[in-house]
């Protein structure tokens, strides 16, 4: 791809959007203190507050303790400023959120979703979107907008995610825009977790280039590049599950055989039970009825270990991330067992001196997802960054 220039009016946006994040990762800071951190000069640093304050995102506040001369004023995002919805929708379930600019969730539903063909799914978004406006009492003028994780991939013909054959995220995301007539952002479910960690997370708030390796029904991944969320071409990059890791091995359903996703991910176990004459099909099912003493999940599990193994060190090969998060809404000890099995892991290009461990558990758990869902309305309106590197805002 070829660079894109930078006019006046590009750049201010993507200055608008540095000034806001520094706000956001150093509350309290100063407009002077934005000039140092940003390398902005202070002039155009208190400009673009202004502009922020303008619209609400910002506020000062009050100085704390007592000091010679005039404080400088503290600066803090505007909870009140605006507010956004995140739905994650996966098999058999869905969560959505209300949330304000802040992040703080206030309200939630959780729901079981049986029927996922997007005519039939919408009906209870939209009712579910409804409900959280009026309980979080949003006003319209300060709402943002949806943000929608499923599954991926997108828009590829042929290929679905596990146990949804013939689905596709793309389908849903336009009839639930038609419906409530609100702007819905799309994103699969390792993008809209990354965005969660990296904006909310203790570990991961100040990395700038990790992977998520999400674990659910299927496998995923979400890829942060400079502090910004990789959608690619069509919105389906990190797609780590078809990544071949046993040559000649298991049949997928993207046709070719030995994919990540048909070794480790819940819907693989589910496969194995069945082999064994023990039925589950949803993610609740598989919690409830599958545990770690379990000798068939632990034979899975061996079968799993070498072929993660050889997953995660192609994504250190092909990102030399920070660190590589790993998460989802698999059951805790299923995703903590796999990280113990996993180490030793295969040497990489990644740096020999770590401040960080190669591998670190997401600390949001299966909440990333539908909080990362309800950032995305927020990047669509202020990051022209995410806007260019990701097709469905």
């Amino acid at each position: 791809m070829l660079l894109s220039a930078t006019n006046a009016v590009k750049a201010k946006l993507i200055n608008l959007w540095v000034v806001f994040d520094a706000i956001r990762m150093n509350g309290g800071i100063s407009r002077s203190g934005i000039a140092d951190e940003t390398g902005l000069s202070k002039q155009a640093s208190s400009d673009l507050v202004d502009e922020l304050i303008a619209m609400q995102f910002v506020r000062e506040t009050k100085p704390s303790g007592r000091r010679v001369g005039k404080p400088p004023t503290p600066l803090a995002i505007d909870p009140d400023g605006a507010f956004s919805l995140g739905f994650h929708v996966d098999v058999g379930q869905m969560s959505a959120i209300a949330v304000n600019l802040a992040g703080d969730v206030l309200h939630r539903e959780d729901h079981a979703l049986n029927d996922l063909e997007p005519h039939h799914a919408v009906i209870q978004l939209e009712l579910a979107a409804r409900r959280l406006l009026a309980s979080a009492r949003i006003p319209d003028e300060r709402f943002l907008g949806i943000g929608l994780a499923t599954p991926g991939p997108f828009a590829v013909k042929g290929l679905s995610p596990p146990r949804l054959p013939g689905w596709d995220g793309i389908a849903l995301r336009d009839l639930l825009r038609e419906a409530t007539g609100y702007n819905v952002s799309l994103a699969n479910d390792g993008q809209c977790a990354i965005i969660a960690e990296w904006r909310f997370g203790a570990s991961a708030r100040r990395l700038t280039n990790f992977v998520y390796v999400y674990f659910g029904i299927g496998v995923g991944s979400g890829v942060m590049v400079h502090s910004a969320a990789f959608g690619g071409a069509s919105g389906n990059a990190g797609e780590l599950g078809h990544l071949t890791v046993v040559p000649g091995g298991h049949d997928c359903i993207c046709g070719k055989s030995g994919c990540l996703e048909t070794y480790v991910s819940v819907d693989s176990a589910m496969r194995h039970l069945s082999t064994r004459g023990i039925e589950v099909q949803t993610m609740a099912e598989f919690a409830e009825h599958v545990g770690p003493a379990d000798p068939v999940i632990a034979d899975w599990i061996t079968q799993g270990v070498e072929p993660l193994r050889n997953g995660l060190n192609a994504v250190e090969n092909l990102f030399d991330p920070q660190s590589i998060m790993i998460g989802g809404n698999a059951p805790d000890w299923l995703i903590d067992t796999f990280m113990e099995r996993v180490e030793p892991l295969l040497p990489s290009v990644g740096r020999v001196e770590r401040t960080l461990p190669r591998l670190m558990k997401s600390e949001l758990g299966a909440d990333a997802v539908a909080r990362g869902a309800a950032v995305l309305p927020l990047l669509a309106t202020l990051n022209p960054l995410y806007r260019e590197l990701n097709p469905y805002v």
